[in-house]
C-alpha cells in the first residue's frame, strides 16, 4: 500500500486512502489522507467513511486501487460516483444505517441525541469524549454485540483494547443515557406516520451482557398518550431529517432519567427483530412485513384508516435463552404455547445443536414468544415466568454423555 499511495503522491494528486485503522498511519506517513473504515474491500464501508469524512465519490477525480481484492469495489465506487452516489436513494440508506451520520443529521435538525465521536484508532479514545459513563458500539452493528458501557477511562481503555484486538473499526463512542429504553415500530407513508407503535424493554438491551431479559411489551396508546406525543414529535422531525417518507421504521428512543424527555437512539428502515411483527399485528393489526415489500416495490400500503391497539390485552415479545452447551432436551414450541399467556412461540433449539452464549448479543436465542395479559404488569410477570421455566426444561449432554439439567 505505501508503494502505490507514494507514486500517486508523486502525480501531484491530492490522495485520500480508505483503510482499516491499524493501516491509518502508514497512510499518513505516504502522504495520503486516510479514511478509516472497516473493510476496504467492501463498497458501502468505503461509501460510509467518505460520509462520515465530509467526503463523496463526487469529490474525486479518480477512483483506484493498487491491491487486487479491493480492484471491483473501487471500480464499483467509481461507477456510483459517475451516477451521482450521493443521491437521494443512497443518502437515505446510509442515513438509516451509519449510527454517526445518522446522529448527525437529526442532532442537526434539532433532535435530541447522545453526544458522540467516531474512534477511528485505539490511541485517541481518552480524548474522543469529555465525560463518563460512555457506550462503545460498531457503528453499523446490531443486536447490541461488541457494545460496552464503560464507567471511566481504565474501562474504555480495556474495551478499545478488547474490540481492537478483533480487527475492527472505527468504532462509536457516545455518552451514555440514563433512563428507560424503548423500542418504536411502525411505518410512515408519503411522509406520514401512519402507525406507532411504542414498546417498554423489560430491561435495556445492554444489560443483556449481563443476563438481563431480552423482552419489550406494546404500551397501549390511551394508557400512555404524553409518551406517544412526544415519541411522535421526535420521530416526525427525525424521519424528515433522515429522508425517510416510505416504509417500515424500527426506532429506538430512551426517556431520560432526569428531566422525563425523549432521546433519539438510531433507527433502521426495517422490521425490527425478535418477533416484532408477530407482537404488531396482534397489537394493531398490521402486517409489518407486507407493508415493508409494497413499499419496497413502489405500492400503497394497504392499510386503511388508523390502525388501533387492541381493546382489553396487551402483547409483548421475548427471546428464549438458556446456559451454552450442547442441547439433549429441549422444550417444542406446543409445550412454550401451553404456558400461561403465549399465543406464539419458535423454538429454534434442538437436540444435537450447541446453544450459543446469548449474552453476546440481543439476537442470539434458543427461541421466541409472544405473551399476552391484561396489562403490561401481567405480560411482564409473565415473561419472567416464562423465562425462568424455559432455561429450567434444557438438559445437556456432558463430556462423559451424560444428561445435565440447566438450573
Amino acid at each position: 500500500m505505501p508503494r502505490a499511495v507514494g507514486a500517486l503522491v508523486r502525480t501531484g494528486g491530492y490522495v485520500t486512502c480508505a483503510v482499516q485503522p491499524a493501516d491509518a498511519q502508514v497512510a499518513r506517513d505516504a502522504g495520503a489522507r486516510p479514511v478509516v473504515v472497516s473493510d476496504p474491500t467492501r463498497t458501502t464501508d468505503v461509501l460510509a467513511g467518505l460520509a462520515r469524512s465530509g467526503l463523496s465519490v463526487g469529490d474525486f477525480a479518480a477512483v483506484c486501487s493498487g491491491l487486487e481484492f479491493c480492484l471491483l469495489d473501487a471500480a464499483a465506487v467509481a461507477d456510483l460516483g459517475r451516477v451521482a452516489s450521493d443521491g437521494p436513494a443512497f443518502t437515505r440508506a446510509l442515513a438509516m444505517r451509519d449510527k454517526f451520520v445518522q446522529k448527525r443529521i437529526v442532532r442537526d435538525a434539532g433532535v435530541r441525541t447522545a453526544n458522540c465521536a467516531v474512534l477511528e484508532e485505539s490511541g485517541s479514545a481518552a480524548t474522543a469524549l469529555p465525560s463518563f459513563p460512555q457506550v462503545l458500539k460498531p457503528l453499523d452493528g446490531g443486536g447490541a454485540r461488541n457494545t460496552f458501557l464503560v464507567a471511566d477511562e481504565r474501562e474504555l481503555t480495556a474495551a478499545v483494547a478488547e474490540v481492537a484486538g478483533s480487527g475492527g473499526g472505527p468504532w462509536l463512542l457516545e455518552e451514555y443515557v440514563p433512563g428507560v429504553e424503548f423500542q418504536v415500530d411502525g411505518f410512515v407513508e408519503g411522509g406520514e406516520i401512519r402507525l406507532l407503535s411504542i414498546s417498554r424493554y423489560v430491561q435495556n438491551l445492554i444489560e443483556v451482557h449481563d443476563g438481563g431479559l431480552v423482552a419489550h411489551i406494546v404500551l397501549p396508546p390511551h394508557s400512555h398518550p404524553d409518551l406517544y406525543a412526544k415519541v411522535e414529535a421526535l420521530a416526525e422531525t427525525a424521519f424528515k431529517a433522515l429522508g425517510h417518507r416510505d416504509g417500515v421504521f424500527h426506532l429506538e428512543v430512551f426517556q431520560h432519567a432526569e428531566d422525563g424527555e425523549i432521546v433519539f437512539g438510531e433507527c433502521g428502515a426495517r422490521v425490527g427483530g425478535g418477533r416484532t411483527d408477530e407482537v404488531v399485528e396482534r397489537a394493531f393489526g398490521v402486517r409489518l412485513h407486507d407493508v415493508w415489500a409494497r413499499s419496497a416495490i413502489g405500492r400503497p400500503s394497504g392499510v386503511t384508516g388508523s390502525p388501533r391497539h387492541a381493546d382489553g390485552t396487551v402483547f409483548g415479545g421475548m427471546n428464549l435463552s438458556a446456559r451454552p452447551g450442547l442441547v439433549r432436551a429441549v422444550p417444542s414450541a406446543d409445550d412454550v404455547l401451553a404456558q400461561p399467556g403465549v399465543v406464539y412461540a419458535d423454538v429454534a433449539a434442538a437436540p444435537g445443536t450447541v446453544l450459543p452464549d446469548t449474552t453476546e448479543a440481543t439476537n442470539l436465542r434458543a427461541g421466541a414468544a409472544v405473551v399476552s395479559g391484561a396489562d403490561e404488569h401481567e405480560v411482564e410477570a409473565r415473561m419472567r415466568r416464562l423465562a425462568d421455566w424455559f432455561a429450567a426444561q434444557v438438559a445437556y449432554e456432558t463430556a462423559e454423555g451424560a444428561t445435565e439439567g440447566a438450573g
